[in-house]
């Protein structure tokens, strides 16, 4: 199966992340079925509400240092899931 990969661009206007929303909440959405996680239960995991986990993977705006945090726990889960393999 393959992965889209998820693209995240620093930019030079002060401390901003672009990321491909669309790979990344697919990716997210993809991970947290297979695991058979509720969005409540990855937020419970990852500090955050349902409704982050919500709005991440409908592709809406959140700030970029929530986006980062949860693009370094959904890495983090990947490689996991993938050493167990």
């Amino acid at each position: 199966m393959e992965q889209k990969k998820i693209v995240v661009k620093m930019k030079q206007k002060g401390l901003t992340m672009d990321i491909d929303k669309e790979a990344f909440a697919m990716a997210l959405k993809t991970w947290r079925l297979r695991q058979g996680l509720t969005q409540e239960e990855v937020g419970k995991r990852w500090g955050c509400s349902r409704y982050t986990i919500l709005r991440a993977e409908r592709c809406k705006n959140i700030t970029w240092e929530v986006a980062y945090r949860m693009f370094a726990r959904l890495s983090e889960e990947l490689r996991k899931e993938n050493s167990s393999e």
